[in-house]
């Protein structure tokens, strides 16, 4: 594939139709087209697929729950990603617990189709930007599988990140900068600009976790928390992100009480 004559200089946005909404349901061409955009840019956003109401519930629990984390300090379980930034694992309990966020029903059908079945939740958390938090360094999720082999361009996803904003991204709370195709880039980093998208609460953007991506500035006096999602084929495990918290984790009580599919789904899950 010739990356450079593909990539788009825009990020693609799908929202659902009037039809879709009523069914709750992408139909199969939008799936198409959305795992597309993900194979060839790297990244999609989709519109509106989660409850604002659900959004906001969430936002509070986390700065509520999770508040000792947004001193500005340092904190044994949870990973400092930049200045002002921490990557904290969050327990699938209310209202993380809602399949809306960790199954949701637009979302799902996609990463079917880029990762094929049994995929499974890998990981699951907050990074959240401080108030002041400068430009993030330039980074993929994860490693490549295949260093020095220049292979990695050229196979299909293995991970994706889904991204839900729990604060709007925009140029104030600052937003995630993504270098569309930069997934199938053999260097060492892309060359081409980075886009910087607005995301809305109640959206979310997928995207492949070889993509070089970085947060921007938090220019304003609240902390920015972006839920995250790690999906990835049942052999791939993150080796690099999680030595010092779990990946993803809940309670034995709420894991009990799944469905077969969801248990599946949820089979990394470390109890608490």
């Amino acid at each position: 594939m010739d990356r450079l004559s593909e990539v788009r200089l825009k990020i693609s946005r799908v929202t659902p139709s009037d039809a879709e909404g009523r069914l709750e349901s992408f139909s199969s061409e939008t799936i198409e087209h959305a795992s597309r955009r993900i194979h060839v840019d790297g990244a999609v956003i989709l519109e509106e697929i989660v409850d604002a109401t659900l959004i906001g519930q969430a936002k509070r629990a986390f700065c509520d729950v999770y508040a000792r984390y947004l001193d500005g300090g340092e904190h044994d379980d949870a990973l400092t990603v930049g200045g002002q930034r921490l990557m904290i694992t969050v327990d699938l309990e209310p209202p993380f617990d809602d399949q809306r966020l960790f199954a949701n029903q637009w979302v799902l059908p996609i990463l079917s189709a880029v990762l094929d079945e049994g995929l499974v939740l890998g990981a699951f958390g907050v990074v959240c930007s401080l108030p002041g938090a400068p430009i993030q360094h330039r980074h993929r999720d994860g490693g490549v599988l295949f260093l020095h082999s220049g292979v990695d361009r050229l196979l299909p996803a293995f991970a994706i990140t889904v991204a839900i904003p729990l604060l709007e991204m925009n140029e104030t709370h600052g937003t995630t900068a993504l270098w569309l195709g930069s997934h199938r880039d053999a260097g060492s980093g892309p060359n081409e600009e980075s886009i910087e998208p607005v995301v809305r609460e109640g959206s979310c953007v997928l995207w492949d976790y070889r993509l070089f991506h970085g947060g921007t500035s938090n220019r304003s006096t609240v902390p920015r928390p972006l839920l995250y999602l790690m999906y990835c084929r049942p052999w791939f495990f993150d080796h690099l992100n999680y030595k010092k918290q779990p990946a993803v984790r809940a309670s034995k009580r709420f894991l009990s009480a799944l469905s077969e599919r969801h248990k599946r789904l949820l089979a990394r899950v470390q109890e608490c």
